[in-house]
């Protein structure tokens, strides 16, 4: 069986576990983790957030690997293949393990058939089995969708809970404010825990820090005790200086877009609060954020032409790609987007974003013809047709071809509005011969 094969049936297993009527909240997780052992006592760092969850945590996973420390990291959604999920020590945790904890899960589904989990709950129940059993010295944790009722919630006392920057996404479940959604994300802070928030508007940053309050936890807004000045980016990442109590670095991250100096800072700031349990030296967080690596978000994947995939899928990550992309080319720039979304998100809030922002652009819309979730091509561009384009909104169907002849117009390519998507092009893209 090839790696392809195994990973897809290690998928195809998860979703045969999974309920469709699975319950959001804890109770049945709780139930579940219980059975199977309680492995929820290894030492993590929880993360949560609207934006800039991976990349913190891709950050904070490279610098404690470049100390030398056993690190598991655990994200989510997946590219390619759902190995991509759990690494351990910077590489995939082998399929017979995933096997040996979905075992024992299904075998408390088959004697409790009153539980009922969803997807991301069989496959956390399943990676914390094998986090605990790998006995690492740091986890890093990301989680799912929100916070308050994410199944990786189950952590009763993480080492430190960090929340990047918050944006308004998947409001269905979680809000349709701002303080809604800051209200799930908050609630992976517990108690006497220290807890880190990148900050936002002033009302955020209060209600973080009475959250905080109530469950006497020490907790910091990054902006208010640190800078990142000096940033110069570039295709290759970003050179910045990093200042916090703790002093001044010169720093450099690999991971290409303007805001991923500041998601180095909000990992760096992690790890200075954790130095009496985790200490890194400097030679390691310098060591880690140039080797780090995060494929799919602001991932150049091709220069001369500039071929750039991005995941944003929402406004707050829209509106981070095009201070990204303004810095490295301007607002007067012919960029290509090559662009599709699920037909559930705001992708009409995103398509303005674009419009104002490169007035000389042109738009490539194209679907993933099997995947059900994928807004229509044809629907994508009438939409787009109400913005200011350099030219017409063109309808592409084939995602490749629209990728081939958005780069022959010569400007840089951005191929964005989803990780699904982004996670179906991506190798086809990088093995182009362009």
């Amino acid at each position: 069986m090839t790696d392809a094969e195994q990973w897809s049936s290690i998928d195809a297993r998860i979703s045969s576990l999974a309920s469709p009527d699975s319950l959001p909240g804890l109770a049945f997780v709780k139930r579940v983790f219980q059975r199977i052992g309680n492995p929820v006592n290894f030492p993590a760092i929880h993360i949560a957030g609207t934006n800039g969850k991976g990349s913190t945590a891709a950050d904070l996973d490279a610098m404690l690997r470049a100390q030398g420390y056993k690190t598991a990291l655990y994200t989510s959604p997946h590219l390619v293949n759902i190995g991509e999920r759990l690494m351990i020590c910077g590489t995939p945790a082998a399929p017979e393990k995933w096997h040996d904890a979905l075992d024992l899960i299904e075998s408390v589904l088959c004697e409790e058939k009153d539980l009922r989990l969803g997807y991301f709950q069989v496959t956390t129940a399943a990676c914390f089995k094998i986090i605990a059993d790998e006995n690492v010295d740091a986890a890093v944790i990301e989680t799912g969708l929100g916070g308050r009722n994410d199944a990786t919630n189950i952590l009763p006392a993480p080492l430190i809970s960090v929340i990047t920057p918050l944006g308004m996404d998947h409001m269905k479940l979680l809000g349709n404010t701002l303080p809604e959604i800051a209200a799930h994300k908050f609630d992976i802070i517990k108690e006497n825990c220290p807890a880190l928030y990148y900050g936002g508007t002033p009302d955020l940053n209060s209600q973080f820090k009475e959250r905080c309050r109530k469950v006497s936890a020490e907790g910091e807004v990054l902006e208010e005790n640190c800078r990142v000045i000096d940033v110069k980016p570039s295709l290759k990442g970003s050179s910045f200086v990093y200042c916090s109590p703790c002093g001044r670095k010169k720093c450099f991250v690999r991971l290409a877009g303007l805001h991923q100096p500041e998601n180095a800072a909000l990992a760096i700031r992690t790890l200075e609060l954790l130095k009496d349990r985790l200490p890194v030296s400097d030679r390691a967080v310098l060591s880690g954020l140039e080797n780090v690596q995060w494929p799919g978000r602001m991932e150049v994947v091709h220069m001369n032409p500039d071929v750039i995939l991005d995941g944003a899928h929402n406004p707050h990550g829209t509106a981070a790609l095009i201070r990204s992309l303004k810095a490295l080319y301007g607002a007067d720039a012919p960029l290509n987007f090559v662009y599709t979304s699920m037909a559930d998100k705001n992708y009409m809030g995103s398509l303005q974003l674009y419009s104002q922002a490169f007035p000389r652009a042109r738009i490539y819309c194209t679907e993933l013809k099997d995947f059900a979730r994928c807004e229509k091509a044809e629907r994508l561009a009438a939409k787009a047709s109400a913005l200011q384009w350099g030219m017409p909104p063109l309808i592409v169907d084939d995602p490749m071809q629209a990728v081939v002849q958005a780069s022959r117009s010569g400007g840089p390519v951005v191929i964005c509005g989803s990780l699904y998507f982004i996670g179906r092009m991506r190798e086809k893209v990088k093995n182009y011969a362009f």
